[in-house]
C-alpha cells in the first residue's frame, strides 16, 4: 500500500519541482536574472571555446576511420587493463585534456554507433568522466586558491583516482570478456581505417561539416543546462537551502571536526562545482582540507555536469545510478589521495589561510580556445606516442616470437 502511495506521487515530483523553481524566479526575478546572465557568461567565454575544439575533432576523428584503427592497434593494451575496446584510449585521453562533459559525449556517440555496447561504456565512463586541467589547475588551483603547487596535487589525485576507478570497474558485467588477440597489427589496424572509410561514402568536406553542426548543437543543449544550474544554486543559496542542507549533514559529521563553512561549500558544491569550488577557496580552513574538499566536488563534477551527461546518454542503456556512484567513488578516492599528498608533499598546506584574491571571472575566450587547441595538439601527441610505442612492442613481440 504504501509503495503504491509513493508511485502515485513519483510522476508528480517533476512538475512540482518546476513549480517550485518558477516560483523562485518570480520571487527573486532580478537575482535569477543575474545568476543566468552568470551562466551565459561561463558558457561563452568559457566552456563553448574550450570544448568546442574536441568536440569537433572527436567527431571527425570518427567519420575518417581513426578511431577503427586505435580500436585494434589498442586492444591488446586496453582490454587486459580495464576490459575495454581499444577505441576507449580515444575517449579517456580526450577527456583527460578537454574535461567534462567530453567522455560522456564520446562515448554516446560510441553507443549509437554500436561500436561499444553498454556495459563497456559503463566500464568506460568510470575512468573518462573526467575533468580537464585548464578547469583544475586555471581555474581552481591558481585563480581561485592561488596556488601553483596544490593545482598539481588536485591534478595527480583526480587522475590517478579516475585510474584505479577504472581497475575497480572492469571487474563490472565483464564475466566472460575476451579482447581479440590476434588482430593487432598495424596492417589489420589500417584495413580497418579503410574498411571504415569505404563504408562511410561521405567526402571530408561533409565530415567535417557534419561535425560542426552536431558538435554546435550539442553544445547549445549544454549552455542551458548550465544556465538554468546557475540559477538554481543561485536560488538555493538565497533561500537559504544550501545552509538547511548542510546544518543537517554537519550532525552526522562532527567527529570529523569538518568547519561549518567548508560543509556549505562543498553542499553547494554537489549541485554546480565551479560555485563549490569558489566558496572552499572563501573558506577559513587549511590549505590541505581546501584541497581535498576540492578534490572531492571535481571527482563528482557536481549535478550540473550530471544532468548534462544524463541528456547525453539518453536511451543508450547506461545504467545511470552506477554512472553516479561511480562518480561519488572517485570524488571519495581523489579527496584521499590529495589530503594524502598533501601533508607529505606540501607542509605549508596544514596552515589556515585565505588567498588575498579570490579569482571571480573568466579569462577571454581568445586565450582559452587557444589553450585549448594546444590541449588538443597534447591529446593528439599522447595518441601518436601509444600507437607508436604500442607498434614497436608488436614488432619486437613477432620478432621474438620468429626466433
Amino acid at each position: 500500500m504504501k509503495n503504491q502511495y509513493l508511485k502515485s506521487w513519483k510522476p508528480v515530483l517533476p512538475g512540482l519541482a518546476a513549480f517550485i523553481l518558477l516560483a523562485g524566479i518570480l520571487i527573486f526575478p532580478h537575482e535569477a536574472y543575474q545568476s543566468a546572465l552568470s551562466g551565459l557568461n561561463i558558457f561563452l567565454q568559457s566552456v563553448f571555446p574550450a570544448l568546442l575544439p574536441f568536440f569537433i575533432a572527436s567527431e571527425v576523428f570518427v567519420g575518417l576511420g581513426m578511431v577503427d584503427f586505435l580500436s585494434v592497434l589498442l586492444n591488446p593494451v586496453m582490454g587486459p587493463v580495464f576490459r575495454c575496446p581499444g577505441s576507449s584510449s580515444f575517449i579517456w585521453i580526450m577527456s583527460m585534456t578537454s574535461g567534462y562533459p567530453a567522455g560522456a559525449r564520446i562515448t554516446a556517440l560510441f553507443l549509437k554507433q554500436k561500436r561499444i555496447t553498454a556495459y563497456e561504456a559503463q566500464r568506460i565512463l568510470s575512468f573518462s568522466s573526467t575533468s580537464g586541467p585548464l578547469f583544475i589547475i586555471g581555474a581552481v588551483a591558481i585563480g581561485m586558491m592561488g596556488t601553483v603547487e596544490g593545482g598539481t596535487i588536485i591534478l595527480i589525485s583526480h587522475y590517478s583516482a579516475a585510474f584505479l576507478l577504472g581497475l575497480v570497474f572492469r571487474f563490472y558485467r565483464s564475466f566472460g570478456y575476451q579482447y581479440e588477440k590476434h588482430r593487432t597489427g598495424l596492417g589489420q589496424a589500417l584495413a580497418a581505417l579503410t574498411n571504415t572509410r569505404k563504408k562511410d561514402k561521405r567526402p571530408i568536406g561533409q565530415v567535417v561539416g557534419d561535425a560542426v553542426r552536431n558538435s554546435v548543437h550539442i553544445l547549445l543543449v549544454i549552455g542551458g543546462f548550465i544556465i538554468l544550474f546557475s540559477v538554481i544554486i543561485d536560488l538555493l543559496l538565497h533561500i537559504r537551502i544550501i545552509d538547511w542542507i548542510a546544518s543537517i549533514a554537519a550532525v552526522p559529521l562532527k567527529w570529523l571536526s569538518i568547519e561549518k563553512s567548508l560543509l556549505k561549500a562543498v553542499t553547494a558544491g554537489l549541485f554546480e562545482v565551479t560555485t563549490g569550488c569558489k566558496l572552499i577557496s572563501r573558506s577559513a580552513v587549511t590549505l590541505q582540507a581546501k584541497l581535498a574538499a576540492s578534490s572531492f566536488l571535481i571527482g563528482w563534477s557536481g549535478l550540473s555536469i550530471h544532468a548534462q551527461t544524463a541528456s547525453l546518454l539518453t536511451g543508450t542503456g547506461v545504467r545511470f545510478r552506477i554512472y553516479l556512484l561511480g562518480k561519488f567513488l572517485h570524488g571519495l578516492l581523489s579527496a584521499i589521495i590529495a589530503y594524502a599528498l598533501t601533508g607529505l608533499f606540501y607542509p605549508k598546506a596544514l596552515e589556515a589561510w585565505i588567498p588575498p584574491y579570490v579569482y571571480d571571472s573568466y579569462p577571454e575566450w581568445q586565450k582559452i580556445f587557444m589553450n585549448t587547441g594546444r590541449l588538443l595538439a597534447l591529446a593528439l601527441t599522447l595518441l601518436a606516442i601509444i600507437i607508436i610505442t604500442v607498434s614497436v612492442w608488436n614488432l619486437l613481440y613477432l620478432k621474438k616470437k620468429q626466433l
